[in-house]
């Protein structure tokens, strides 16, 4: 039992961690333009343009505005979500702290552990309440609906959230995970926007002769696969500019989650043992 406790953040730990990262004030603002701030520019946009025409222009909160809202704050999050958690997973090394805090006698896998709950304590939170922000748009600004369009029920809102915050919580894994693996920030946030822009949109639209269980195993196949189909005319980020489309035949329930989970543990392990053993 002991030895157990030596592993485990504790409270006070977590809470210097969430310090920490609370203190990057440039990450911050740039966390909160992408999680609060972006869905209070888009429907202020879309109701702009409503108002001044709307014999053209559909209502802020029609369900196409929903879908488009919230996938962006999927696609721009999961990149500051990466950001955030290369951020945690670096701070003591560029902070040149590192060492005085293995001298100080803390388990290091304690000290790892302890950034994913302050982490995520951050990006989820405000990603919940910039999610809440676009529900509250398309529930009171709706009206008049275009002709054959059904505003979004609360059970798919709370299931797009859902979906919405498990992105981020992958991309924080796996951004304090490569961040931690490779000890600096530059590469691995560079790696993962290619992941999140490039590599996925290309993988999950084009169904590769005798490859596409190893396109699948790519966590944002399986995540476009999971999408709500509250989101299905939301406008993404495809090759070219265009929508992305998944047009890979659909996994077992069972495998989604096997891959969603190993890239969640499996990078999780990957830091935590890259922090274990660096040298001081």
């Amino acid at each position: 039992m002991n030895e157990l406790r030596t592993w485990l953040p504790t409270m006070p730990l977590i809470g210097a961690k969430l310090l920490e990262l609370r203190k990057r004030r440039t990450i911050m603002i740039v966390t909160v333009l992408f999680t609060v701030a972006l869905p209070v520019i888009f429907y202020g946009i879309r109701l702009a343009y409503h108002l001044s025409d709307p014999a053209q222009y559909a209502p802020a909160g029609a369900p196409d505005a929903f879908a488009t809202a919230v996938t962006l704050m999927d696609e721009f999050g999961f990149i500051i979500a990466a950001v955030l958690g290369v951020t945690a997973g670096t701070a003591d090394l560029t902070d040149g702290m590192f060492r005085h805090l293995v001298i100080t006698g803390r388990s290091r896998l304690a000290l790892y552990l302890a950034r994913i709950p302050a982490g995520l304590l951050i990006l989820l939170s405000l990603a919940a309440a910039g999610f809440t922000l676009a529900c509250l748009a398309t529930g009171f600004l709706h009206n008049p609906l275009p002709a054959g369009a059904v505003t979004p029920s609360p059970g798919a809102m709370a299931d797009t959230g859902l979906w919405l915050e498990l992105d981020l919580i992958i991309g924080f894994t796996v951004g304090l995970g490569l961040g931690s693996l490779m000890g600096q920030r530059t590469v691995p946030v560079i790696l993962l926007i290619l992941l999140e822009i490039i590599i996925t949109p290309a993988l999950a639209g084009h169904a590769l002769p005798h490859l596409v269980n190893g396109e699948r195993l790519i966590v944002g196949v399986a995540m476009d696969q999971l999408k709500p189909a509250a989101l299905a005319g939301g406008i993404a980020v495809g090759p070219g500019g265009g929508p992305r489309q998944l047009n890979l035949p659909p996994m077992p329930v069972w495998a989604l989650v096997a891959v969603i989970a190993g890239w969640i543990i499996g990078w999780s392990v990957l830091g935590a043992w890259k922090m274990s053993t660096r040298d001081a």
